[in-house]
């Protein structure tokens, strides 16, 4: 008898192999597509909104480059060999909180970078990720389940963060830090009751942050309520924005031809306000493409939360997609003039190499919770 294997068994094989090594590599094909393609989109905008600059689009492409092998390289790793160094991480963001206004960078315009020489960096846009990431670290650690200690702890910290981030001066990302702490406190079992308790004692208060609200941010919340009253200042983005958006229709005025964009009426249209060119040059068809790509995005990292086999994988990915999902929100709301103007970039879109390389790390953290292969 022969002992030769036949060729169709030897093709169906390799193509095992070669299906399973791609799986390896992708971990979750649709996820990894959708996220390719909202980058591959966000340098085709970026030109646009960049006035076309073509110097600008490389640094984004190399940021994207540096963070997908880095979101690549974090996505092999096993939970326990990055679990319990998260809690060194905070540690370590809060020490550089407390450098930033010891010794702040010069040549800035706010207390809030850290110059090395070579490379300047904003701790606060790292703390983003490391501090709801450490959060669920924390609250995972007892095999009963978080206690109210746990909690205390975890809020204590995220107010520190928030405060030292506020004395930078910088309310915005304060505010985002804040929000990324409580996610997974409330993702956790934190009582309802103390939660809205917490709502009452904020709004009582209100008055008293308003009078420590800067002139600048203050006149941010007044123009959110009448933009008119001031258009030619702090009225002026969220008019062309709304302008620019509302003129782009069904199908928009086409690539490189939106005149607000180009013209450079709306502010910071490479970055803050992406959305409103994504609005005038392609219409309501492209907003809806874009809502479905970060729509199908948001379902796969939800949907690896939910079938997590730990309970820290659950946590630190429900939180990932809730705060992701909340720059969306606040940066789309910003652009159609339903909140105050900040400098929040919409994700995976505007122009900025931390933001990117920050969220594709944690989209890294994300791909990690669903397969426990390591190198």
């Amino acid at each position: 008898m022969s002992n030769k294997i036949p060729l169709d068994y030897q093709l169906n094989t390799a193509m095992d192999i070669d299906r399973s090594n791609l799986s390896k590599f992708l971990i979750d094909p649709l996820l990894v597509l959708s996220l390719l393609i909202i980058l591959g989109f966000g340098l085709f905008i970026l030109f646009s909104a960049s006035g076309q600059s073509i110097n600008m689009v490389i640094r984004q492409a190399i940021y994207i480059g540096l963070g997908l092998i880095s979101m690549l390289f974090i996505s092999r790793l096993d939970q326990s060999v990055y679990k319990n160094l998260l809690m060194h991480l905070f540690w370590v963001g809060l020490i550089l909180l407390f450098w930033v206004l010891i010794f702040p960078a010069e040549g800035f315009n706010a207390d809030r970078w850290i110059d090395l020489g070579f490379v300047s960096f904003q701790p606060s846009e790292a703390l983003r990720l490391i501090l709801p990431l450490a959060a669920a670290s924390y609250l995972t650690r007892d095999q009963k389940g978080p206690f109210a200690k746990n909690w205390f702890v975890v809020i204590l910290a995220t107010f520190l963060c928030s405060f030292l981030i506020f004395k930078q001066p910088d309310l915005d990302v304060a505010l985002i830090v804040m929000a990324s702490g409580f996610i997974p406190v409330f993702l956790s079992g934190f009582p309802l009751l103390i939660l809205f308790s917490f709502l009452i004692v904020v709004t009582a208060i209100s008055p008293y942050l308003w009078i420590k609200l800067s002139p600048y941010m203050q006149q941010r919340v007044i123009t959110l309520f009448n933009p008119e009253s001031d258009l030619l200042g702090a009225g002026w983005s969220i008019s062309q924005s709304k302008t620019a958006i509302g003129s782009g229709g069904l199908f928009g005025k086409g690539y490189l031809e939106g005149t607000q964009s180009q013209l450079d009426f709306i502010p910071e249209s490479h970055s803050d306000f992406i959305f409103s060119v994504i609005g005038e040059e392609f219409g309501f068809i492209g907003i809806l493409f874009l809502l479905l790509m970060y729509g199908i995005l948001l379902y796969r990292v939800f949907y690896i939360a939910f079938n997590s086999s730990t309970e820290f994988s659950r946590l630190a990915t429900s939180s990932i997609g809730f705060v992701f999902l909340l720059y969306i929100l606040i940066n789309i709301s910003m652009t159609v003039g339903t909140l105050p103007v900040v400098g929040v970039p919409l994700p995976l879109m505007s122009q900025g190499g931390t933001s990117i390389l920050i969220h594709l790390i944690a989209f890294g953290f994300v791909l990690s919770m669903k397969t426990r292969q390591t190198w």
